[in-house]
């Protein structure tokens, strides 16, 4: 049995290797990092407390201390909403009861029987009137020993009108002037459109507190690419000027993106055994993930003719020869002073023909004017 014990161990220590090189452990080796630092996963310990996410996360704790019901954070898509409510959970207050949803249920019955048996509460019937008398019982002794009970649904933009109902009935759940239960809709920026919706007006108008999280700015996200690597150990430089540059024009200000294009670039130096991630590598990667025409729109114009000069001098003695081989006849070569001279005799002479028109013309009228005077005064 212990050696079998043993194998087993050495098994799994293999795997663990094996695991951490394919998630890129070479890399993190190469590079002197202790971990990987750009890893799209919620983890709490790289949220990044700039702009937007600091602000929405101190408005959350403050909610939370003064007990309003219902609150709803949306942001675009990977603009760490996720990491925001993970966050929120190590952050919040003491004694207060977390039950955290990764996506909403499909009917309000799976949303009750989900609450009921997270607080570990029995209930006798199973009608919709009878669980929410069994859920407020709970939480009104839930407060009275000081304790909160928070309620977080991730992915609120795909949340059904029935789920929603059952928020409201949730929210609607007092004892005096206490919410017993306190609850955060997390979604994209189309639940807002959803919300719009004249059927849930009734809803709308419990909502305690909206916020709204936006993309990164371009020194934001320089700044949350040095957090980044901060937070796994770097002690030196890796990126170059140039690559940061590229990086935060292609991301659009959107951590997830940015995770994933920085991971990749530091894979392809690490593979072309680069001390630098350099704009080549940022190139490279960006044509694997995708990101191909908004790093070449990002770059500046002269990172962008380079590619031309370089192949300059690759076509310069093919015109040289095609020129040999087909010479073209010779033509008397114009002097620049003909040519200005030229040019100025043509425009002195056209300067002149208006004004010898126009004076024809007023001749012309004034003759016609007085041949009428004259017959007029004759006819009288």
């Amino acid at each position: 049995m212990d050696e079998v014990h043993n194998i087993s161990d050495a098994v799994l220590k293999r795997i663990r290797l094996l695991n951490n090189l394919e998630r890129g452990g070479m890399y993190t080796n190469h590079f002197s990092l202790q971990s990987l630092p750009f890893e799209n996963v919620s983890d709490p310990a790289c949220f990044f407390e700039r702009g937007d996410y600091s602000r929405v996360l101190s408005r959350i704790i403050d909610s939370l201390w003064a007990g309003r019901g219902l609150m709803v954070v949306v942001g675009p898509i990977g603009t760490g909403k996720t990491t925001l409510s993970q966050k929120l959970i190590v952050s919040i207050p003491e004694k207060t009861r977390i039950i955290w949803l990764g996506e909403p249920p499909d009917t309000s019955d799976e949303l009750l029987l989900f609450l009921t048996q997270e607080l570990r509460i029995r209930t006798e019937l199973s009608g919709r009137v009878f669980v929410l008398r069994d859920l407020k019982d709970y939480l009104i002794k839930l407060h009275s020993e000081g304790n909160r009970c928070l309620l977080i649904i991730d992915e609120a933009h795909k949340i059904s009108d029935d789920v929603l109902e059952c928020v409201r009935l949730l929210n609607n759940l007092e004892h005096g002037n206490i919410k017993l239960i306190q609850m955060l809709l997390i979604g994209q920026e189309e639940f807002l459109d959803k919300l719009s919706q004249p059927n849930l007006e009734s809803f709308k108008q419990r909502i305690a507190w909206l916020e709204a999280i936006g993309r990164m700015t371009p020194l934001q996200t320089h700044e949350y690419i040095m957090h980044r690597l901060k937070i796994a150990g770097c002690q030196s430089r890796i990126f170059t000027d140039e690559a940061i540059e590229t990086l935060i024009g292609a991301a659009r200000g959107t951590p997830r993106l940015v995770n994933t294009f920085c991971d990749r670039a530091l894979r392809v130096s690490y593979e072309a055994n680069k001390t630098l991630v350099d704009l080549e590598s940022v190139r490279r990667a960006a044509d694997e993930i995708g990101l191909g025409s908004e790093v070449y729109l990002s770059l500046p114009s002269r990172q962008r003719e380079k590619p031309a000069q370089n192949a300059a001098p690759q076509a310069s003695p093919l015109k040289n020869n095609f020129s040999q081989a087909a010479p073209t006849p010779r033509r008397s070569p114009t002097r620049p002073a003909d040519k200005i001279q030229s040019a100025r005799a043509h425009q002195g002479n056209s300067s002149w023909t208006f004004p010898i028109l126009l004076l024809c013309g007023s001749i012309l009228l004034f003759a016609a004017s007085l041949w009428f005077f004259l017959s007029y005064r004759a006819n009288l």
